[in-house]
């Protein structure tokens, strides 16, 4: 068993709850917002979430003929659309990148992020944000390349969550790429450590340590995928704990 595995194995025994988290509930003035999703954002990058997403997607992207479609499930801040697009943009890929979510005030904190950070990237790889709901996308079947989400999966009961693989996989063309914590002690009490640091804000801090309680372990996905009907459907252990459910479509 490697250190992935080990520390994964560990962690099942926290018990999942079902708890909407502040951000979800509104809570919080516009800016209160605009701080939990940066710092959300940031931890992503620094803790390896990020990576456990785009080491799927990017070589993906590099053999994909002609221009591919990405759509970011649940989007927040839209960080992930504005990373695929630097990183397109470097390599000279032809990116349309979309990014949906429910929440109108993080889609605002989105176009902000885009219009301040973007620059060069979003000029040559068009971003697209959109409110919509996850589970009634304005999409018709086999519509993007790949479908994505980081941080996401949590949101959704186990029968949701099922519904929504079920139909993210028929939606897209290429590949459903979705990247989640997985839950446990360990990623419990490390977040608290690193509170004082990457969590100044209140509801980072309440929504940080809810979304790793709320979080799936890998068998549990696997079983949701297999309800979903994603019978091809493999599970990535990241480093430290973060898991990545890939399903070619």
């Amino acid at each position: 068993m490697d250190t992935r595995q080990a520390l994964h194995r560990f962690d099942l025994s926290l018990k999942r709850v079902e708890q909407d988290e502040l951000l979800d509930l509104g809570w919080g003035a516009p800016e209160d917002a605009a701080q939990n999703l940066a710092e959300m954002q940031r931890m992503n990058e620094v803790f390896g979430g990020m990576r456990a997403l785009t080491q799927h997607l990017y070589p993906r992207l590099l053999v994909h003929p002609g221009p591919a479609t990405v759509l970011d499930l649940g989007t927040g801040g839209g960080g992930i659309p504005l990373a695929i697009a630097r990183w397109g943009r470097k390599l000279n890929l032809r990116l349309r990148v979309m990014g949906i979510d429910l929440s109108a005030r993080n889609l605002a904190a989105a176009r902000r992020n885009v219009l301040r950070h973007g620059g060069r990237a979003a000029a040559s790889t068009p971003i697209t944000l959109l409110r919509a709901d996850a589970l009634a996308l304005p999409f018709a079947d086999e519509k993007v390349d790949f479908v994505i989400s980081s941080l996401f999966m949590h949101h959704f009961s186990p029968a949701l969550l099922a519904e929504l693989l079920s139909r993210a996989s028929r939606l897209a063309r290429r590949a459903l790429i979705m990247s989640d914590l997985t839950r446990g002690w360990l990623p419990y009490l490390g977040f608290k450590l690193i509170q004082p640091v990457f969590a100044r804000s209140y509801m980072t801090r309440h929504d940080g340590a809810l979304s790793i309680r709320r979080a799936y372990t890998p068998e549990e996905l696997r079983r949701i995928a297999a309800r979903a009907g994603l019978l091809n459907a493999r599970i990535f252990l990241h480093f430290p704990w973060r898991m990545t459910l890939v399903v070619e479509t």
